[in-house]
């Protein structure tokens, strides 16, 4: 019985730390573009429930319980142009896909399980993550290219983008 206890909590550990590995590569994928376009940074939160966290180079690190989302806060983004925060938000899965391909190239070198769930978590990140919908990447990106051609979202509209792409996540989550 302790032996079972004891390898539960050792699996739920590893799984964990890949899926905090994961979200944090993901979002240094936003940390890159946006520090290179001076944008600064206030903090990334990977996950709810905060455990413990840490400050590196002047940005506050939040980790969570459950590490099931990831964000970076700054005042600055929000103040950016949409051209600027389409740049960011492509970082994510742009960096999460390499990763993925990086991951499956290893995988075929080295089989091991680990290596297979890195590849297809970073992947299915990356994929999850360009849906056109708030709060998720791909819908920074789509608003940046309304915005070029003159159609703007107002509160409402965008509220309700918001309850649907919250929806489509719970949808994906549950089917996972």
């Amino acid at each position: 019985m302790l032996l079972t206890i004891a390898m539960f909590v050792a699996a739920f550990f590893v799984i964990w730390l890949m899926l905090v590995f994961l979200l944090l590569i993901h979002e240094s994928g936003h940390l890159i573009p946006m520090q290179k376009m001076g944008i600064k940074p206030d903090k990334l939160v990977v996950g709810g429930l905060r455990l413990f966290s840490f400050k590196k180079s002047g940005i506050i690190h939040e980790i969570g319980l459950i590490p099931l989302w990831a964000f970076v806060v700054s005042k600055d983004y929000e103040n950016s142009d949409s051209r600027q925060r389409a740049i960011v938000a492509a970082g994510g899965p742009l960096m999460s896909a390499v990763t993925g391909v990086l991951f499956f190239g290893i995988y075929f070198l080295y089989p091991n399980w680990q290596t297979l769930v890195a590849a297809q978590g970073s992947i299915l990140l990356a994929a999850t993550n360009i849906i056109p919908l708030p709060p998720l990447d791909g819908w920074t990106i789509a608003e940046h290219f309304l915005n070029i051609r003159g159609i703007r979202i107002d509160d409402r509209h965008r509220k309700i983008l918001l309850g649907i792409g919250i929806g489509t996540i719970c949808l994906i989550t549950l089917a996972l």
